[in-house]
């Protein structure tokens, strides 16, 4: 190929160059100065070379951006597909957890009434005997009803390659109070002043709550990931 070639005579020519600048020493300022015209010898071969991948790199390039936006065009689907589809797993999972948080503290309540009313059949029981040693035992026995923990497990099991992680975000929820926060010298407030998402999530992650900022809100998203 005459690009092959064309590089192999290339090479051949800076060849002399490279081997040259191993025998150059520097001893006196006659050297020197001979020194230095070398270095112009090297800088122009530098400028051969590029000048010769020049033309390649750039031709390079311009097909290297066809063909990112021709992936670009075809994963833009994907993508929105992907997106859409943990959108509504999400979704799901969220109410999901909404019913069972409830039922399951619904169910702990009915036990921890349980548990009261029976405490409270024990002490009855121990003001009715006349024996302080059975009333002390009565009394003990209605101390140690505690209700039962009450857990019930996630309805979704979590599939291979499945992962969720709650993500730190941030919504202005009132700039208002925003203002008159970095107006006061809150330099985290100031820095919000325009409301970027894109900072305000990065500071969120970063702060992950632990610092109030007058007019923000934070809070957590649900992330999810598939691994193939």
């Amino acid at each position: 190929m005459k690009e092959v070639t064309d590089i192999q005579k290339i090479e051949h020519d800076i060849a002399p160059v490279v081997s040259w600048a191993d025998s150059i020493e520097v001893t006196d300022s006659i050297s020197r100065g001979e020194a230095l015209c070398f270095l112009k010898t090297v800088k122009t071969a530098q400028k051969r070379v590029s000048e010769f991948f020049g033309p390649m790199k750039a031709s390079a390039h311009k097909a290297w951006k066809e063909i990112v936006g021709k992936e670009t065009e075809v994963l833009d689907p994907l993508a929105a597909a992907e997106k859409g589809v943990k959108a509504k797993v999400l979704t799901w999972d969220t109410e999901q957890e909404r019913i069972r948080a409830a039922e399951q503290a619904r169910l702990q309540a009915d036990a921890d009434e349980k548990a009261r009313k029976e405490r409270e059949r024990l002490e009855k029981e121990a003001a009715k005997l006349k024996s302080p040693e059975k009333r002390a035992e009565r009394l003990a026995e209605a101390a140690a009803v505690v209700s039962t923990v009450v857990e019930i497990a996630p309805v979704a099991e979590k599939q291979a390659g499945e992962s969720t992680r709650k993500l730190w975000r941030a919504r202005l929820a009132n700039k208002p109070d925003l203002l008159n926060a970095a107006a006061g010298g809150n330099d985290l407030a100031a820095t919000l002043l325009t409301f970027d998402q894109s900072t305000a999530n990065k500071l969120a992650s970063q702060l992950k709550g632990a610092v109030a900022i007058p007019g923000i809100e934070w809070y957590k998203e649900a992330s999810l990931g598939v691994r193939v």
